[in-house]
C-alpha cells in the first residue's frame, strides 16, 4: 500500500450535485451523468494522516522516522510517553488475541485456526468481495456476492463493464489493475505508508526493548498466540504474514483503514443495512488484534484514516457524480430486483417499485437475520445477533476501554466534510443536519486519538445510520432525532391546519432552535406560571385531591370527567347513561349511544400530531437544551423547571413516555377541548359548566407538570375549532351518513330525552330546564371546584365563578404582545357550536356570530394572531347570554352573558325588553304568555327576563363594530371585556 503521499487538508465539497437524492429512499433512481473511462482526478490531495493522528506521540514518541537503509534497526530508541495508555494497549490486545486462540471445536488455535482466526486470516488478504457480503446477512450478502463474481474480469483485477455490478466492483473492489493485488478505487486509495514510517511504532510480536518499551516497565513484547497457517476449502492458503511485519510499523493499521474505507463505501451504497455493514468493517479491523499484529490503537487510527479517506471523496462533486451515485443507482436496482425475483417482495405495479429497505424489512436482515458474529471478547462482549447488539459492539471498538486522557464532556466536534458520508442515508436535508445527526450520536470527548483527530475519532456511524430525522418544511433544521431504528429515515414535517392556527407559537419558540428574543418574556411568565400551579397542587406528598383529579383526567376517560361538569344529580345519569360506551374505542352499547357516537366523531376534530412536531418545544421537567437531538438556546432561561412529579402518574411511567414528545399544543387538552365542545354543543343548557371543567382538565396538565399554560391554550383552541370546522362541515341531509346530521341531531334528542325521563322519574321536573332549575345544576348545585392557583384565584361555587375561572385561563395571566382592542374576529364555523341553544333557533347566523363578538376576549395575547379568533371565543360566555334585539328584531343591541339560561328579548323605544324567550322555551310578557318551542321569542309588550341574574353577571356587552350579512344590520356600539 505504499503510495506517493501528499500531505493536504480535507477538500471542501458541496452537495448540489446530488440533489436528486431526495428519491433514494423511495427506491427511485437518482440521475448522475457518469461519463465512460472516466478515472479519478489525480490532483485531489489526500488528508494529512500524520497531522490528523499526531496525538499518538502524546503516548509513543518515536526516535526517528523509519530508516530502510538499516533493516536491522528499524525502530530506533524510542520513547514511552504514556505507559497507562500503552499498558492498557498491550493488555487488550493480548487478552483479543488469546480468547480467539481458545479452541472452539472448528481448531485448536495452535494447529488448526479456530472459526475466528480462519475468518482474521481471510480478512487478512485484501478482499472485499471475501468481507463484505457477510455484512448484509446470508440472502442479501448472497446477491452481493453473485453480482460482484459476474462483475469481474477473469483475474479480477479489474470490473467486467457487461456486469450486473460493473460500477460497484470498480468502486469497492478493483478499477484497475496494479502490480500484484487488485486496486480498489475506495479501499485502496489512502495511503497510509508515511504514517506508518512517521510514527514508527513496532508490532506487539517483535522485541521492543530498543523501543523504549522495558525502559517505562513494560514487556519487551505481548503475549501473542501466533495464528497457524490455514488452507480453507477452496484450496487458498492463508497466512498472518508475521515475518513481513517485523519490520513494518503498526501505527496506524493499513488492513483497517482497508476495511473501513471500503466499509464505510458499501455502507453509502446500501445505507439500509449501513449499521451492519460499518459494524462488520470493524470486525475486520478487531481481526488484526486477533492475529496479534496490531494494537488496538492502531485499529482506531485506521478507523479515522478509513473515515475520513471517504469523506473525501464523497466531498468531491465530481466523484459523487461520476462514481458514487451511479454506483448507488445499480446495487440498489439490482438489490431490489433480487428480491422481487426470488420472491422476498412484491413489486405492485410497473410504477410502484419494491425498494431494497422492503427487502431488508422482509427478510430481517436488519434485525435477527442478518448480520451476525458470536466472537466475543473483553471488549466485544456482546455477540452480535441483532441491530442493537451491532451498535454496543461497534461502540466499544470505538474507544477499546481506553480511560480518557483528554477533556470530557467537550462540545461535539464534525469534521468539515465527514457530512457527506451521510448522503444517501439521509437525502434530501442539508449539510448542517447530517452534522447535527453526527454530532448527536458521537461519542465522548477525550479517548485517545480525539485530540487532534479533527473529531474523527469521536464519529459513532454505526449509531448514526440508525437516526430517524424529522426535518422543518425546508429541510435545515432538525425539529426531532432519535436513533436506534432499523432504517435510516427522514421525515419532512409541514404546516398542517392545527399547526398553521398556532403559528404565534413561532414569534416565541422556534423547534430545533430555541427561545426568541420576543419570547423570551413570554415563556418566562410560562415557566413561572408552571411551577407555580404545579407546586402548589403537589402539596405535602403528591397525593392531593387535585393531584388524583388530575391523574384521572390524563386518563382521557370523557365520561370519567365531563359527567361532573352536571352537578351530582344530572351528572350522575349521564355516567349511568355512558355505561358500557367508550368513546375511545367507538363502542356504543349503551343507553346513550348515539351521545356516544358523536363525541367520538368529536374527537377527529383537531390532531395535535404534527404540530407538536413542528414546534417541538421541550416538556417543563426535561432537560430543555439537550432536546431529542438537538441543541436549544433558552435564551437565559432554566435548562430544567423545578417539577414535582405526582407519584401516581410517575408509577404508571407516563413522565418517561412523555419526554421525547413536544409539549405544544397538549394533545389531552385537545382532547378534553373537543369532547367538552361537543358535550356542551349537545347540552348547551349547562354549556358553561362543561367548558369550564375542561378547562380544569387542562389545567390538569399543568398540576401534572407536563405541560405549560400556552400548551393548554394552543389545545383549548385546537379542540374547540376542530369540533366547529367538522360540524360546519356537515350537510342538512337527513339521509347522509353525515356525522353531524345523523348522529349531532340524534345525539341532542337522545341526551335530552334521557336526562328529562331521568328527572321526571326522580321528581325533578318534567323538563330538563325544570330539572337543571331545581337540582341547582346552573348554579351553586351544579360544577363546584375548591383548587385555586394564582391564575385560578376563586373557588367554583356557582355559574358565576366558573365563568371567571374560565376566563382567567383563556390567558393564565400573560401580558399582551399584540394589539389589544381591535374589532371583534368570529370564525364563520364558530356559529355552528350555537346550534342547539334554544333561545338562539330564530337568530340569524349573523345575529350569532355578534353575540360571540360581544361576548369574546380582547385581542392581542399570545397565539392570538395566528388563531383566525379562536383564542377569544368564550363560549362559556355565550352559553349564558341574554341576547337584546332591536324592536325590529334585525339589531343586536345588548349582551349580557352570566344568566341561568339563555335567553333573546326585544327592545321597546326606551331600551327595555318587551319580550323574551328563554333556554327553556317559555317566554312571558305581561300582556301575555308565550309556551312556543324553545327560542321562539315572545312578542307580549313589557315582559321582564326570568331567571335569576347574579350580581357580578350582570354586565351589559354593547357593540364593537358593524357586521352586515343577508340584509339584516347588526349594530354593535363598543364592548368591555369584563369576563
Amino acid at each position: 500500500m505504499q503510495k506517493n503521499n501528499v500531505k493536504a487538508t480535507l477538500l471542501k465539497g458541496t452537495v448540489a450535485g446530488v440533489a436528486a437524492l431526495a428519491m433514494l429512499m423511495t427506491g427511485g433512481v437518482v440521475a448522475a451523468n457518469a461519463a465512460d473511462g472516466y478515472t479519478y482526478p489525480a490532483d485531489l490531495k489526500q488528508p494529512d494522516l500524520v497531522k490528523l493522528l499526531g496525538d499518538f506521540e502524546n503516548y509513543y514518541q518515536p526516535a526517528n522516522a523509519y530508516d530502510k537503509t538499516d533493516p536491522a534497526k528499524p525502530f530506533g530508541k524510542g520513547t514511552v510517553k504514556n505507559a497507562a495508555v500503552l499498558k492498557h494497549d498491550d493488555e487488550m490486545t493480548q487478552a483479543i488475541n488469546n480468547a480467539a486462540a481458545a479452541a472452539d471445536g472448528t481448531g485448536d488455535g495452535v494447529t488448526t485456526p479456530t472459526a475466528q482466526q480462519q475468518r482474521a486470516l481471510i480478512d487478512s488478504d485484501y478482499k472485499m468481495r471475501e468481507t463484505l457480503p457477510d455484512a448484509l446477512g446470508p440472502v442479501l450478502g448472497k446477491y452481493l456476492a453473485d453480482g460482484l463474481d459476474a462483475s469481474a474480469s477473469a483475474d479480477g483485477s479489474e470490473a467486467n463493464p457487461s456486469g450486473p455490478l460493473a460500477k460497484t466492483y470498480s468502486l469497492l473492489i478493483s478499477d484497475h489493475k496494479s502490480g500484484s493485488y487488485n486496486s480498489a478505487l475506495v479501499s485502496d486509495w489512502l495511503d497510509t505508508g508515511t504514517a506508518k514510517v512517521t510514527f514508527n511504532h513496532p508490532r506487539p510480536f517483535v522485541d521492543r526493548t530498543n523501543a523504549g518499551y522495558p525502559a517505562a516497565g513494560l514487556d519487551k513484547s505481548v503475549g501473542i498466540k501466533r495464528v497457524p497457517v490455514w488452507a480453507s476449502a477452496d484450496g487458498v492458503k492463508h497466512d498472518a504474514g508475521y515475518d513481513g511485519f517485523l519490520t513494518s510499523g503498526s501505527f496506524p493499521s493499513g488492513h483497517t483503514t482497508y476495511a473501513y474505507s471500503g466499509g464505510i463505501g458499501l455502507a453509502t451504497l446500501l445505507p439500509q443495512l449501513g449499521t451492519e455493514i460499518v459494524t462488520r468493517a470493524s470486525e475486520a479491523g478487531n481481526n488484526r488484534i486477533v492475529l496479534g499484529v496490531h494494537y488496538p490503537l492502531d485499529i482506531m487510527g485506521g478507523r479515522i484514516d478509513g473515515e475520513v479517506a471517504n469523506a473525501t471523496l464523497w466531498s468531491d462533486q465530481s466523484f459523487r457524480e461520476n462514481k458514487l451515485i451511479p454506483a448507488y443507482n445499480e446495487l440498489q436496482k439490482y438489490l431490489a430486483d433480487q428480491c422481487v425475483a426470488n420472491g422476498n417482495v412484491k413489486q405492485r405495479s410497473d410504477t410502484d417499485f419494491a425498494t431494497v429497505q422492503a427487502c431488508v424489512n422482509s427478510l430481517k436482515a436488519n434485525t435477527t437475520a442478518g448480520y451476525q458474529n458470536t466472537f466475543v471478547d473483553p471488549v466485544s462482549k456482546t455477540a452480535v445477533t441483532d441491530r442493537d447488539s451491532a451498535v454496543e459492539v461497534y461502540t466499544n471498538r470505538l474507544t477499546y476501554g481506553f480511560k480518557q486522557t483528554g477533556k470530557a464532556g467537550q462540545a461535539p466536534v464534525v469534521p468539515e466534510g465527514a457530512e457527506n458520508l451521510l448522503l444517501t442515508a439521509f437525502p434530501g436535508t442539508s449539510d448542517s443536519v447530517r452534522r447535527q445527526i453526527l454530532a448527536a450520536s458521537e461519542i465522548d470527548s477525550g479517548y485517545p486519538l480525539d485530540a487532534t483527530s479533527e473529531g474523527y475519532q469521536r464519529l459513532n456511524l454505526a449509531k448514526a445510520y440508525t437516526a430517524n430525522v424529522t426535518v422543518n418544511a425546508t429541510g435545515d433544521t432538525i425539529l426531532k432525532l432519535t436513533f436506534g431504528n432499523k432504517a435510516p429515515k427522514v421525515s419532512v414535517t409541514k404546516p398542517d391546519d392545527v399547526s398553521t392556527l398556532l403559528s404565534d407559537f413561532n414569534k416565541y419558540f422556534v423547534g430545533g432552535k430555541g427561545v426568541t428574543e420576543a419570547g423570551k418574556s413570554v415563556l418566562a411568565h410560562d415557566d413561572k406560571v408552571t411551577e407555580d400551579i404545579n407546586n402548589k397542587a403537589w402539596g405535602a406528598d403528591g397525593n392531593s385531591t387535585q393531584d388524583q383529579r388530575a391523574v384521572s383526567d390524563a386518563a382521557m376517560d370523557s365520561t370519567a370527567t365531563l359527567y361532573d361538569a352536571l352537578g351530582p344529580v344530572l351528572g350522575k345519569y349521564y355516567e349511568e347513561g355512558m355505561d358500557g360506551c367508550n368513546v375511545r374505542k367507538f363502542v356504543y352499547d349503551c343507553k346513550l349511544g348515539n351521545t356516544t357516537k358523536f363525541l367520538s366523531w368529536a374527537n377527529y376534530g383537531a390532531s395535535t400530531g404534527n404540530a407538536k412536531t413542528v414546534y417541538s418545544h421541550p416538556r417543563p421537567y426535561v432537560d430543555r437544551v439537550n432536546y431529542n437531538g438537538t441543541t436549544l438556546d433558552l435564551n437565559g432561561l432554566k435548562q430544567t423547571l423545578n417539577i414535582k412529579k405526582v407519584p401516581a402518574y410517575e408509577d404508571e411511567g407516563q413522565y418517561d413516555g412523555l419526554a421525547t414528545s413536544g409539549s405544544f399544543p397538549s394533545g389531552h387538552t385537545t382532547y378534553a377541548f373537543g369532547q367538552g365542545t361537543g358535550l356542551a354543543y349537545l347540552l348547551p343548557e349547562l354549556g358553561p359548566e362543561i367548558m369550564t371543567r375542561v378547562s380544569e382538565a387542562g389545567n390538569n396538565r399543568i398540576v401534572l407538570g407536563v405541560h405549560y399554560p400556552l400548551d393548554i391554550l394552543g389545545g383549548h383552541i385546537a379542540g374547540q375549532s376542530g369540533v366547529a370546522n367538522m360540524i360546519a362541515a356537515g350537510t342538512d341531509d337527513p339521509n347522509s351518513e353525515d356525522y353531524q346530521t345523523v348522529y349531532g341531531t340524534e345525539a341532542r334528542k337522545e341526551l335530552v330525552d334521557y336526562l328529562t325521563a331521568r328527572c321526571k322519574a326522580d321528581g325533578y321536573g318534567d323538563t330538563l330546564a325544570a330539572c337543571i332549575a331545581k337540582t341547582g345544576a346552573a348554579d351553586d348545585k351544579g360544577y363546584t371546584n375548591d383548587f385555586t392557583d394564582e391564575v385560578s384565584t376563586k373557588p367554583v361555587t356557582d355559574r358565576a365563578s366558573a365563568l371567571a375561572a374560565y376566563k382567567a385561563r383563556m390567558t393564565y395571566g400573560f401580558a399582551a404582545t399584540g394589539k389589544t382592542g381591535q374589532a371583534a374576529e368570529v370564525p364563520d364555523s364558530a356559529v355552528r357550536l350555537l346550534d342547539n341553544v334554544e333561545a338562539f333557533k330564530n337568530l340569524s347566523a349573523d345575529q350569532k356570530k355578534a353575540v360571540l363578538a360581544a361576548t369574546e376576549g380582547d385581542s392581542g395575547y399570545p397565539l392570538d394572531a395566528s388563531s383566525k379568533g379562536w383564542a377569544r371565543i368564550n363560549l362559556a360566555a355565550a352559553y349564558s347570554a341574554k341576547v337584546t334585539l332591536s324592536k325590529d328584531g334585525k339589531t343586536v343591541v345588548k349582551v349580557e352573558p352570566g344568566q341561568a339560561s339563555a335567553s333573546v328579548a326585544y327592545a321597546s323605544a326606551n331600551g327595555n325588553g318587551n319580550g323574551q324567550g328563554n333556554g327553556a322555551g317559555a317566554g312571558q310578557g305581561a300582556n301575555g304568555q308565550n309556551n312556543g318551542k324553545g327560542g321562539n321569542v315572545a312578542q307580549a309588550g313589557n315582559g321582564q327576563q326570568l331567571g335569576r341574574t347574579g350580581a357580578d353577571t350582570t354586565t351589559v356587552f354593547s357593540v364593537l363594530a358593524v357586521l352586515a350579512a343577508a340584509g339584516v344590520t347588526i349594530v354593535m356600539i363598543r364592548r368591555q371585556h369584563t369576563l
